[in-house]
């Protein structure tokens, strides 16, 4: 006698994928910041929501965020929508480190090492095998060795900002057991409390930009304490805290056929640790395939690492990160009250934004042209008219232009320009402490 499935036993599963579905979908729409969703999907449902995700970005080759991406073991879509400062930063400044001492390094022995040695991270990999075959991911920064018989990501980075360990792990499978990555350098930042936005909007305000400066001036004292005395604290401004203490950051870097990792801790309850390490224990042997680094004449080496400058840039992300978040909060509520884009402030930022996106197309190329200089200057003019007043380091790392800006009192400033379609991400943290300029 065949058993019978009650109907509404038979569909509770599908009412759940269904939910989790819309609930990606409407993540993707939305596109909030700093948001992480991990939902369980069949691969079936992942393709017809990569199909709704091309449909409502046509152009996502050309941008970062939201982003989406699956993993086909465990069945799991992933959805990140523009990620804060401090993201980015954490990311960005381990692996254009790595790849600045390599270039360095490796043109010792000859220009054709250095130049197959490159940043990695703007770019969705799917060339993902065994269990991960089907999957799809981009990491937030890595680097990738090109030659002309051989392409591969050696390293890739993937960093978690108050979200669930057990998620970066899941990221770290996929990339060494799926992708065969040398390192993955997993980075972990908690913030407590966690971000909420004002439960009432600051209708008070009229000029976005000059509330913002207000903003910035304010608690600029709290991050300069944060410097002096080693500490993380939140930046609190018209009683609301815009970014929470950072009370935990560590580095864990995982190798292949290796049960535990080498941890690194840099940040615990709220304070700089005493003892920082020197290097991650990356080598420039790490950089490249076996068979490609077996090929070299090149004796190896391990690659430093200043753990004091990147907890100095954490902090400066930090500050930048509150700083977004209340420009941020206050241009929605401007939209949500129909007072967005309708003023004079409003266009010409847009304007603005629009003849960045123009500068930076125009200054691709190999980052050492008289002409692609002056655009990035024109850039920075644009960005910050009149205050372009020293020296200007910059490079060009696929499709992500670093332009840092050395001010007259030391204090550095960097500049994330993105190009897009679309659009272009800006983003501005502090890098170095005055003290150390």
């Amino acid at each position: 006698m065949p058993v019978m499935k009650s109907k509404d036993a038979s569909s509770a599963p599908d009412k759940g994928m269904d939910a989790n579905y819309n609930r990606a979908l409407n993540l993707l729409k939305g596109n909030p910041p700093e948001q992480r969703l991990d939902i369980q999907l069949p691969r079936a449902k992942y393709l017809r929501l990569e199909k709704a995700f091309l449909k409502l970005y046509p152009e996502s080759l050309e941008l970062r965020y939201p982003s989406l991406s699956y993993n086909s073991f465990t069945e799991t879509v992933t959805v990140v929508t523009c990620p804060g400062n401090i993201h980015e930063s954490a990311a960005l400044s381990i692996c254009s480190k790595i790849v600045e001492y390599a270039d360095g390094y490796l043109s010792a022995y000859g220009r054709e090492f250095a130049r197959t040695i490159g940043f990695y991270g703007s770019t969705t990999t799917n060339d993902f095998e065994g269990e991960f075959e089907g999957s799809t991911k981009q990491p937030d920064g890595g680097v990738r060795y090109t030659s002309t018989d051989e392409e591969k990501v050696t390293v890739a980075v993937e960093v978690g900002f108050s979200e669930d360990y057990r998620s970066l792990c899941e990221d770290k499978n996929m990339w060494i057991d799926g992708n065969g990555v040398n390192v993955f350098i997993l980075v972990c930042l908690t913030e407590k409390p966690r971000f909420k936005n004002p439960t009432t909007e600051y209708g008070d305000i009229g000029d976005v930009r000059a509330a913002t400066a207000r903003m910035k001036n304010s608690i600029s004292e709290t991050f300069r304490l944060n410097l002096s005395d080693n500490r993380h604290a939140v930046f609190l401004y018209r009683d609301h805290k815009w970014a929470g203490e950072l009370n935990e950051a560590f580095i864990e870097i995982w190798r292949p056929g290796s049960s535990t990792s080498s941890k690194y801790e840099l940040i615990q309850n709220g304070y700089t640790c005493d003892s920082l390490p020197t290097t991650l224990g990356i080598k420039i042997s790490d950089l490249f395939p076996d068979n490609a680094w077996q090929a070299k004449s090149i004796p190896d080496k391990v690659i430093p690492f200043d753990a004091t400058l990147y907890v100095e840039k954490l902090m400066g992300a930090m500050y930048g990160t509150a700083t977004d978040r209340f420009r941020t909060f206050i241009k929605e509520g401007r939209r949500r009250r129909g007072e967005g884009r309708h003023d004079e402030e409003e266009i010409q930022e847009e304007q603005e934004e629009e003849e960045v996106t123009n500068s930076v197309c125009c200054g691709k190329g190999d980052g050492k042209s008289g002409k692609f200089l002056l655009d990035v200057h024109k850039v920075m003019n644009s960005l910050l008219p009149n205050r372009l007043t020293s020296s200007l380091r910059y490079g060009l790392y696929e499709q992500v232009i670093i332009a840092e800006e050395v001010y007259g009192d030391g204090i550095v400033y960097a500049w994330l320009l993105r190009p897009g379609k679309r659009y272009v991400c800006i983003r501005q943290f502090v890098l170095v402490h005055p003290q150390r300029r």
